[in-house]
C-alpha cells in the first residue's frame, strides 16, 4: 500500500519517522475527481476486484499469475475509501464511479484488465458491457 501510494502521490509525500508509513502526498482519485493529501482518506482499489476476478476464472490460476493480478498497477487506484467501501467487490454492472466523466474509460479499463488476465464472462454479461459502452463512451 505505501509503496503504491508513493509512486501514485503526484507530489512530495511524507512519510511516518520509521519511514514505513505514507503520512501525506496528492492523490487525484478518478473515481470522485477529488485530490486527496492525506492518506488514511485514500484506499488502493482494485478497479477488477479479486474476487470478482474469481467468480471469473481467476479461481483456476497459478498461484504466480493470482499474485500478479493483485499487484498489478494498471489495476491499482488510490480512492476516496468511503467510494471504495460503496464500490466493494462490484463491477461495471453493478457499480459505476460517481464521476461521470471517468465511467467510460473505468468501463474500457475494467475490459481490458479482463482480457489481459482471460478473465471469462457470459455472453449476457458481454453485451451488457457493450451496452454500457454505448452509453458511456459515445
Amino acid at each position: 500500500r505505501h509503496e503504491l501510494l508513493q509512486k501514485l502521490s503526484t507530489s512530495t509525500y511524507t512519510l511516518s519517522a520509521n519511514t514505513c508509513r505514507v503520512l501525506t502526498g496528492r492523490w487525484l482519485d478518478p473515481y470522485t475527481n477529488k485530490v486527496f493529501t492525506r492518506s488514511e482518506d485514500v484506499d488502493i482499489d482494485h478497479l477488477v476486484p479479486l474476487s470478482y476476478a474469481w467468480k471469473h476464472g481467476a479461481f483456476g490460476w497459478s498461484k504466480d499469475k493470482r499474485i500478479k493480478f493483485a499487484n498489478d498497477e494498471r489495476n491499482l487506484f488510490a480512492v476516496q475509501s468511503s467510494v471504495n467501501r460503496e464500490k466493494s467487490d462490484s463491477g461495471p454492472l453493478k457499480w459505476l464511479p460517481p464521476n461521470v466523466a471517468f465511467r467510460c474509460e473505468y468501463i474500457l479499463r475494467f475490459e481490458r484488465i479482463g482480457k489481459i488476465y482471460g478473465l471469462e464472462f457470459s455472453e449476457k454479461e458481454t453485451n451488457q458491457y457493450n451496452t454500457l459502452k454505448d452509453v458511456y463512451c459515445k
